[in-house]
């Protein structure tokens, strides 16, 4: 019995994260992230595969030397109407929102967002444990700021 009890407590430290163990097969993988970040577990739609589009330092001239940049997707069964982008990132601008639409939004647990749009790409954002977070679509997908905002409310360490 007690056997059992043990199992059923060190069965519950594993990561539970619905897309645990996925990034880490991609090519650019990093596992010296030098944070600990969170990735949604919830999107408006079934994911069929994940990507990383970038992860690492941000080697770009603007740029703090220590600025660590993660873009990671998330494509559906339809790749043109069903993808969704993640970013995370420790210091620096974010995604260029210039020129879009800009409202701001309340997350789930009182946090303050920011959301952009205009007729060809929507992006939320907001801080969190000194890290920037944002989730955008682009041009074919078209969701409620609603939709973004629960995808934001799930985000769960990775």
């Amino acid at each position: 019995m007690l056997l059992l009890l043990l199992s059923a407590c060190v069965g519950g430290t594993t990561n539970s994260h619905p897309y645990a163990g996925e990034l880490e097969e991609e090519e650019y993988y990093d596992e010296e992230v030098p944070f600990d970040f969170k990735m949604p577990t919830s999107l408006p739609f079934e994911a069929e595969e994940t990507f990383i589009r970038k992860m690492g330092i941000d080697e770009s001239e603007e740029t703090s030397p220590d600025r660590y940049v993660l873009i990671a997707g998330f494509q559906g069964n339809d790749s043109e109407e069903e993808h969704l982008i993640v970013g995370v990132q420790n210091e620096g601008e974010v995604e260029d929102t210039q020129g879009l639409t800009e409202e701001q939004v309340t997350l789930s647990d009182g946090k303050e967002a920011q959301y952009f749009y205009d007729e060809s790409s929507q992006v939320l954002l907001w801080d969190e444990a000194d890290l920037t977070y944002q989730v955008s679509v682009s041009t074919g997908d078209e969701y409620s700021v609603e939709e973004l905002i629960d995808v934001a409310d799930s985000f769960e360490t990775y």
